[in-house]
């Protein structure tokens, strides 16, 4: 009996003549997790991998999986199914569960016995074999799936959920603006489970932020691999000190907000194109905080030259916190540091900036502007 997982997936089996594609790019992305190369059959990926000794969880990170089951391949005998349903049902049972039912499919129509006949025998079979279960064909505790195929018969008794989604890489490359807070983190990962790889930069204000702020940037941007399906994430950050201070000093207070917002977007947008990113990726969420209402996005938004991907902006913020402690990141983002903007945000800042009147500011300070851009922009440096 060879073991393996079967890999299902949804998304990816409707994607026509891209379809190959995409299966190949998701098998490359469990080799690179797991170490094993797959094997692609029509419309299933098995990995040669022995779930009694090596946890399956694994596969529950790997974006484009459906969901998964530890199985059986045997031969197209049904004495070979039998003894595969065997091993899986004393496990069920060790575990205490009391009730079952067998789901049959028969896709290799050449295999003597039909549905009907396979359900019925092998439940038959089952029940001798462990007199403690009854058959429930409405709600049982497990399932004994067979699936009759043409490389070979297919007996499982999990199938587990995988992240859905399409495989990281299929979409390419973007750059995460990654703050230390929660939502960005959150962002990054919807964007990976659209199958977009994803690098980051943060944006830092030495001395007002110290090591502890890159350390706490670095173990984000590890938990966000754990998600890359084993995709390098390079990380990067760019101090922004001596442009913060120029606005701090010489802009109307009420904008600086937009105008911080502007220069990190210019900047971000030239980084991107400088490492053929083909987006940029926000954690905004409309009407969250000051610089997140429509009319300031939108104001903001006019300073980039590059496609804008905001995953979040229908989330309210409960489901974004959820979602923060799901994939692992929370405990991380709320750990207190000082924000790269915080000490330079007035204490009323415009909720409605017009963009002409921004700009006629930009205008008037522009020396200075591109000024402390260039340095911020050339001051970039990779940390991960």
């Amino acid at each position: 009996m060879r073991k393996v997982i079967v890999v299902r997936y949804a998304e990816i089996g409707v994607k026509g003549k891209n379809r190959s594609h995409f299966e190949e790019i998701l098998k490359k992305n469990i080799e690179m997790v797991t170490g094993i190369k797959p094997e692609r059959k029509w419309g299933r990926i098995y990995v040669d991998f022995d779930w009694d000794v090596d946890s399956p969880e694994i596969f529950g990170k790997i974006f484009g999986i459906q969901n998964y089951s530890p199985a059986f391949i045997v031969e197209l005998d049904f004495e070979k199914i039998k003894e595969a349903a065997y091993v899986l049902v004393r496990k069920e049972v060790e575990s205490g569960v009391k009730t079952f039912k067998v789901n049959a499919k028969r896709p290799n129509k050449k295999f003597p016995m039909g549905i009907y006949d396979i359900n019925s025998s092998l439940g038959a079979y089952i029940l001798k074999s462990f007199p403690e279960l009854k058959v429930d064909v409405h709600s049982p505790d497990f399932i004994i799936g067979v699936e009759i195929r043409d490389e070979g018969a297919v007996v499982y008794s999990q199938k587990i959920s995988g992240p859905g989604g399409l495989p990281v890489g299929v979409e390419g490359k973007a750059l995460l603006l990654l703050s230390g807070g929660i939502d960005s983190p959150v962002a990054g990962w919807y964007m990976m489970r659209r199958g977009i790889a994803i690098s980051t930069l943060s944006f830092i204000s030495p001395p007002y932020t110290g090591k502890e702020t890159i350390d706490k940037l670095k173990r984000l941007v590890e938990k966000l691999k754990e998600y890359s399906s084993g995709r390098e994430i390079k990380a990067y950050v760019s101090p922004l000190t001596s442009l913060l201070e120029f606005l701090k000093d010489n802009a109307p207070q009420k904008l600086l907000l937009v105008l911080q917002r502007r220069s990190m977007i210019r900047i971000a947008s030239r980084f991107a194109k400088s490492k053929r990113l083909k987006a940029l990726i926000t954690g905004e969420s409309i009407g969250q905080v000051a610089s997140q209402t429509l009319d300031n996005m939108s104001t903001i938004n006019e300073a980039s030259n590059i496609l804008m991907l905001k995953p979040l902006l229908g989330f309210d913020k409960t489901e974004i916190v959820d979602k923060a402690k799901e994939i692992g990141t929370y405990e991380i983002s709320i750990e207190k540091h000082l924000d790269v903007c915080s000490m330079f945000t007035p204490k009323h800042p415009a909720t409605k900036a017009k963009l002409e009147i921004v700009k006629e500011v930009e205008e008037k300070l522009k020396d200075g502007i591109e000024r402390f851009e260039d340095e911020a922009f050339y001051s970039i440096e990779r940390i991960v």
